[in-house]
Parts: structure tokens; sequence; C-alpha cells
């Protein structure tokens, strides 16, 4: 308790902060609007920081912290020492009232997923003979989100708009023996084949793009706990590069080239996101093709994947 009166008093004397003394009571604010009430009584020490948000009550042999929607309760009984949970549900045992749930989306978090190419008409890519050299692996073609900015403007507690930012990258892992180039004449994206008796022992295309999401969410359950979004996805192309590993001569050989390969700068996806407590799984289709219009294959990127570490 006496690192949470050092803190009292350090706000007390802030130039901007101004104290109020009442029996046993301590407030400390900011203009017209309360920060921080002490109470003092027979029992012990309350405090109260912002409307509740914080709550410190150390009385008789217990002391209880409330912070936010989570409590606990800390005991002593002689040599032992006792920690309890409090539940949510259980605030007003100890007259605490809940703190309304608010509307917060799901889009902040890290999330990993499975690319894949296909035609307009569904066709995955690499299904015919001649776009063969476009066939992925798919299990080691992924893609990892780090989605580090949101925002949620509610319509009510349970929906509203999700908009926020992200850096999404790709990694597609072809699964024959070629990788892509730009042709050298028409600067075509075209299969890129390794010299006779070299087999390439990887083989991918990645790209990085800046994401910003515009998602209309409908939540439900306790809590909040489960929920369905729906909207686009637009992306920014950061950079892109072809990786190859081989053996040459009994030599290891790397190479990695930098290049835009053709890759479409600006595109945006539709998408489906859906989840229930930690099961939070997501679905992206592509509605500008990967590579410009008539500088590429005409195929779109497909992913499914979900979502790892949320940050809501």
């Amino acid at each position: 308790m006496r690192m949470i009166f050092a803190f009292v008093l350090m706000l007390a004397i802030m130039p901007h902060l101004s104290a109020q003394e009442e029996p046993d009571t301590t407030k400390v604010g900011i203009g017209k609007k309360n920060i921080v009430t002490v109470t003092e009584d027979d029992d012990g020490t309350e405090v109260i920081v912002k409307d509740e948000f914080v709550i410190v009550d150390d009385r008789d042999d217990t002391v209880k912290i409330k912070l936010g929607n989570k409590a606990i309760s800390i005991t002593e009984d002689g040599n032992k020492t006792h920690i309890e949970i409090i539940e949510r549900e259980d605030f007003h045992k100890h007259g605490w009232r809940k703190r309304p749930m608010k509307f917060k989306g799901h889009w902040s978090g890290l999330a990993f997923g499975l690319n894949n190419l296909a035609y307009r008409n569904g066709n995955l890519a690499g299904t015919s003979e001649e776009t063969r050299w476009l066939d992925l692996n798919t299990g080691k073609s992924w893609e990892w989100n780090l989605n580090f900015i949101q925002y949620s403007l509610p319509f009510s507690k349970k929906n509203g708009l999700v908009t926020g930012m992200g850096i999404k990258c790709n990694n597609y892992h072809f699964d024959n023996n070629n990788n892509i180039m730009k042709d050298p004449v028409t600067g075509v994206i075209v299969p890129r084949y390794p010299p006779p008796g070299v087999s390439y022992s990887k083989s991918k295309l990645h790209t990085a793009y800046l994401t910003v999401p515009l998602l209309l969410e409908f939540q439900w359950g306790r809590d909040q706990k489960g929920f369905i979004a729906t909207g686009v996805i637009g992306d920014l192309k950061l950079w892109s590069s072809t990786k190859l590993k081989y053996y040459e001569n009994g030599s290891k050989q790397r190479e990695k080239v930098r290049n835009d390969f053709n890759l479409s700068p600006l595109r945006y996806h539709v998408t489906l996101r859906a989840g229930y407590k930690f099961i939070k799984l997501y679905a992206n289709l592509s509605m500008v093709t990967l590579f410009k219009t008539n500088l590429g294959p005409g195929v779109y990127p497909v992913t499914v994947g979900l979502t790892l570490i949320n940050f809501r």
C-alpha cells in the first residue's frame, strides 16, 4: 500500500492536478474530473482509480484488487496466504458493479494461413498442362499477418465496424522444378527452369504488403466471445523477391532476386472471419490478380488460416 500512497502523493503535487480532502477521503482530479479517490476508515483503506476501473480494497487481512473485468483476492490466515480469482459474475458479492462490455473487433493479432492461386472459374492454378509451372506446394506456401493497429466503431455493444492496419507476408512455394522471371524481351512473367541436371531444392516467391481492413462484425454469447465478420482488406505492396536453393557440381547454391515481378501494387480481398473463444478462422479471396493485367498469368490469391494470438 505504501507504493499506492506514494503514487497518489506524486499526483497530488503535480501542477495540473488538484486535491480535495473530505473526512477520511482524499480525491485527486484533473479540473473537475476525479481521477483517484482514497478512503480510509477503521477497517482499512480503499483506493479507486478512474470510475472504478481500478479498485484496491485493503481491509482486515484481505487485499482485493480489481482491474477492469478482472479481480483477485489475497487473504493472510496465520502463516498461510490464500489467493482467489474473482470472476466478473461475482463482482456484486464484493460491492462492485460490472463494467459494461464494449464493442471491440477481432482484427489485431498474429495470424497464420496457407496460400494458393486460382483462376476466376475457381480452378486452381497449375491444374492445366500449360500452367503446370504455377502449381504450388500448399503446405509450404504460408502467410503470416501481424495486425498491429485496430479501431472499433460500435453500432451497439455487439456489432460495429472494424478497421486498422497490418503487415502481411506471403510465400508461394513452387511444387515443380521451376521459379518465375520476367521475359527479357516482352517483360511478361514466364517460368524459369534450372540448367540441365540441376534440381531446385527450394523455389519460392516472397511478397510483403501493408494491409488496411474495413469489416462489419457481429458478436454473440457471454462477453461477446463468438463473432462473425465480413468485408474487404486493401493491400499496398512493400517488397517482393524470389529465393532459390540448389546443388550445382556438388556445391550448394543460394540465390535471391529482388524485383517487382509485375505484381499488382494495389489490390483488395473479400474476407470472411469467424470464431468462438480461442478458435478464430479466416478466408481471403483477392479480387485483383496477383500479376498486373497482360503482364502475367491471370491468377488470384486465395488464403485460409487462423488467428494464433489476438491482441483484443
